[in-house]
């Protein structure tokens, strides 16, 4: 009996065992789910705070964007009516094979001009003949004569391990024009139009700030540099796959330090019909205060245009916060900021919200909110030159 009893209570004891240990590893489970589900939850907390974190880190040794034009085939006929400036380069001293390429380099007022695979080294001076309205201009650029449209020009031929060389000419022009690169049976053409006498509408686009001219600095580390440029380039997406005839010009494509004085000789140089600086807020009272969009805009009336500088931010500032359904904090008029008070084309900067307040910053670093920023831009470009 008492044998029985010992067994029973030894059965009992080892279903409890059993039990207790089930339970134990369920609550293991169960907690290492929980522990996946918080470690998740924490990464993607990280990499939202950290959005594109890679994509931004921008410096001054990354990759200049060129955008290179192949040559149009064309005739002499459509060459001298496009402009009558243009520049010849024979095609006897162009190895047969070649790839000649242009590159726009306009915010220097510099045209590249490069020429792949040559079979022999370089060019000479005389190669390179200019005109100019009937005028004929051959060898050394003369700065001093005003027809001669070419300021200076530099020629660096090397030789590449397949044994071609590839010549680069580097052409500076004493006025800013719309170059185009042509092709007939015997020569090639850089044609020097005018930009205003071949485009209907000009705008110009300014990332503000940029290298070593960092902006302003959220508290997780971001810098108003990046977001400019990366809003400026989802811009860009929408203007050149637009059907608009609107011709953009961008004072940088890249993390470089520009000068004030350059983005706004771009904008007079061109006679551009709209000049427009996108930057990013901040406010010393953190995510307690300030949140929305303000646009910056100066009473200094524009040369030649009916549209003020204060009905342009406010086309500007009901877009933008329209697309992305912030606060309109108002137009505020600036006199003291070097675009404003030098830009003689119609000038916004749009401050399209603040890195200082949280709700503003997601917007700013998540490809979905500066994509709502850029179409709101886009939007206003498009009222604005109605």
């Amino acid at each position: 009996m008492t044998y029985v009893i010992k067994k029973r209570k030894w059965q009992r004891f080892t279903v409890q065992s059993i039990i207790l240990l089930a339970l134990v590893l369920a609550i293991s489970v169960f907690r290492q789910g929980n522990f996946i589900k918080d470690k998740a939850a924490k990464t993607k907390a990280m990499a939202e705070n950290s959005i594109i974190a890679d994509e931004v880190e921008l410096t001054d040794a990354e990759e200049e964007i060129v955008e290179r034009e192949e040559s149009v085939k064309t005739d002499i006929v459509h060459v001298k009516k496009r402009s009558h400036t243009y520049i010849e380069i024979s095609k006897s001293v162009v190895s047969t094979g070649s790839s000649v390429y242009l590159y726009d380099n306009y915010m220097e007022q510099e045209i590249n001009l490069t020429i792949d695979r040559m079979e022999k080294k370089g060019f000479l001076q005389n190669d390179i003949i200019r005109y100019n309205k009937g005028s004929t201009f051959i060898g050394k650029a003369d700065e001093n004569n005003k027809k001669d449209p070419v300021k200076s020009f530099s020629i660096i031929s090397e030789k590449g391990k397949n044994g071609k060389y590839k010549t680069d000419i580097k052409i500076k022009t004493k006025r800013l024009y719309a170059p185009e690169l042509l092709e007939t049976d015997d020569a090639y053409y850089i044609s020097l139009a005018v930009p205003s006498k071949i485009y209907d509408k000009i705008i110009v686009i300014d990332a503000g700030h940029g290298g070593i001219d960092e902006g302003t600095k959220s508290f997780r580390g971001h810098y108003e540099k990046n977001y400019n440029l990366i809003i400026l380039k989802e811009l860009k997406t929408l203007l050149d796959s637009s059907d608009s005839g609107i011709k953009a010009y961008y004072t940088r494509l890249t993390d470089k330090t520009i000068s004030k004085a350059a983005r706004t000789k771009l904008a007079n140089s061109l006679k551009a019909d709209l000049f427009i600086s996108i930057h990013c807020n901040s406010s010393e009272y953190g995510d307690s205060a300030p949140y929305g969009i303000e646009v910056l805009y100066s009473k200094r009336k524009p040369h030649n245009s009916k549209l003020s500088n204060k009905k342009l931010a406010e086309i500007l500032l009901e877009n933008v916060a329209g697309k992305v359904n912030n606060k309109k904090r108002g137009v505020i008029r600036r006199e003291g900021l070097y675009i404003m008070h030098h830009s003689n084309v119609p000038a916004s900067i749009v401050e399209v919200g603040y890195m200082s307040n949280k709700s503003d910053l997601k917007y700013i670093v998540t490809k979905n909110g500066q994509k709502k920023m850029a179409e709101g831009i886009y939007n206003g470009i498009l009222e604005a030159l109605e």
